[in-house]
């Protein structure tokens, strides 16, 4: 293990070490904040709990999913025709930028009145939400990629999905796998923002009924898996990058 990861756990550690302590001295309200001890144990209990696995936990990790695997394969083919037509990228462009200020959320009611009420609309918000950054940080890629591979390509009469495989693709892909792993941090919050709203189900539903229902310790539970969550899918897919720029080294 390197030296910043040493480093980064052990802030991590000293932080949550003088959280307990502040919890459990009553620096802090305790009817607003819960000792991180509490909210693990509470996490472990609600992960035990069969229903809670399938209808919150397993609602939101398909949901999670899906909009991830929607806005990465799209993302990347919309991200291809906007760097294989000057025109498109330079109209296209600026209203990408815009779609983080639409409040996607609003607009969940259209999208019941059009799917029906489930997953589907969480999907696609979820999806609608972290696909620019994919199309973006893919376009961004392909359009940076140095010329002398592209001459190198052509020299060795390389066909055009050939070219994809072999230059475009792994010269893009520090660009690519930025635009994704945004794209998974963005569905993540798509997600779980838009259960916490507009939805019966899921985890983010169960974040908002918690707090309307002034359960602080089943609240920070969940809130605690939804970190895990993150951690677990930014750490999965470091590992992926690692691997695959190795290999393209």
């Amino acid at each position: 293990m390197s030296l910043h990861r040493v480093v980064q756990i052990l802030i991590v550690v000293l932080l949550l070490s003088l959280y307990e302590i502040a919890t459990r001295m009553l620096w802090l309200d305790p009817f607003t904040f819960t000792p991180f001890s509490t909210m693990f144990m509470n996490m472990i209990e609600s992960l035990s709990n069969p229903d809670f696995l399938t209808n919150h936990f397993g609602i939101t990790a398909l949901e999670i999913l899906a909009s991830f695997i929607g806005a990465m394969v799209f993302g990347i083919l919309l991200g291809i025709i906007l760097w294989r037509s000057d025109l498109a990228h330079h109209v296209l462009q600026p209203y990408l930028m815009l779609f983080y200020a639409i409040p996607f959320f609003a607009l969940y009611p259209i999208f019941i009145s059009v799917l029906g009420v489930g997953p589907l609309p969480v999907i696609i918000i979820g999806m609608l939400f972290s696909m620019p950054a994919v199309i973006t940080n893919t376009a961004i890629g392909f359009r940076e990629i140095r010329k002398s591979l592209v001459k190198v390509g052509y020299s060795l009469n390389l066909s055009f999905r050939q070219m994809l495989i072999h230059i475009y693709f792994p010269a893009a892909w520090p660009f690519i796998f930025t635009g994704i792993k945004l794209a998974a941090a963005y569905s993540i919050i798509g997600v779980i923002a838009t259960e916490f709203i507009l939805s019966s189900r899921g985890i983010g539903y169960i974040i908002s009924y918690a707090y309307n229902n002034f359960d602080i310790k089943g609240m920070y539970g969940s809130v605690l898996l939804v970190i895990m969550i993150a951690l677990v899918v930014n750490f999965v897919l470091g590992l992926i990058e690692n691997k695959v720029y190795k290999r393209n080294m």
